[in-house]
């Protein structure tokens, strides 16, 4: 099935708007409590490549008096969580009142037992306890083992059963899946909404979606030379090829 995009859907102001126009149609709950009934909405992140988007996106929703869902990759290429910098953005996003799982790619020999190495490590590091995960790129892998609602004694917030209950809208890769969420939330028949979304898509600017992930990751880069620059200049250190400094 075609997907459909269009680049302004992906503006951080759209994303208000989206926002503003679910939470005037349904009651946001959170994957622990789901609760029964119509006229639910569940709200994913899957962070995969910014967790500073993440939490300009927690921002938001917390000012909105909304509590969703944020998912958090420890095998990230992109990030890492256990830099100083990464891990109070984990913290804060928590800190206004979001819950945090394990976004969990099962590429070992033994996947459920990773999968609760990775929640115990998760949960050290931000000194919570981690109930949740998602499965990253699962069309990607054979993941029978991963279907039921409960893996390890954590909630799975990829098994197929929460398509029973609701209906579901994505925007992986910068792309709508099926239809835009727009025409999701205006559709009479969604009852219940299931969201998900990936921060690095919401940019302030309208951009390609392979612009946004060369802008997350130049940000990055920068970053990391800075601190190189930064750490050399604070010691007094040679730089060799080093701008000179003013």
């Amino acid at each position: 099935m075609s997907r459909l995009r269009s680049d302004a859907d992906f503006t951080f102001d759209a994303y208000a708007s989206f926002l503003r126009t679910a939470s005037s149609r349904y009651q946001f709950v959170l994957l622990e409590k789901p609760g029964q009934g119509n006229g639910r909405a569940l709200w994913r992140h899957d962070i995969d490549f910014s967790p500073q988007r993440a939490l300009a996106m927690a921002r938001l929703e917390a000012e909105m008096g909304l509590s969703v869902n944020y998912f958090v990759q420890l095998t990230s290429p992109f990030y890492n969580p256990f830099e100083a910098g990464i891990s109070v953005c984990l913290k804060h996003i928590a800190d206004l009142g979001h819950s945090i799982g394990i976004h969990f790619e099962p590429s070992s020999t033994s996947p459920e037992d990773r999968l609760s190495f990775e929640a115990q490590i998760l949960g050290g590091l931000l000194g919570m306890r981690i109930t949740t995960f998602s499965l990253h790129n699962p069309t990607t892998y054979c993941n029978d083992q991963f279907q039921s609602a409960e893996v390890c004694g954590l909630i799975n917030a990829s098994a197929p059963s929460w398509r029973e209950e609701f209906v579901y809208c994505s925007d992986s890769n910068g792309l709508w899946r099926h239809k835009s969420l727009l025409d999701v939330i205006g559709d009479p028949d969604t009852l219940n909404l299931y969201t998900l979304t990936h921060p690095e898509w919401w940019q302030r600017q309208q951009m390609s979606p392979r612009e946004r992930v060369n802008r997350c990751i130049t940000g990055r880069a920068k970053s990391c030379l800075h601190h190189y620059d930064q750490l050399l200049r604070d010691n007094s250190r040679p730089n060799e090829g080093a701008p000179t400094y003013s």
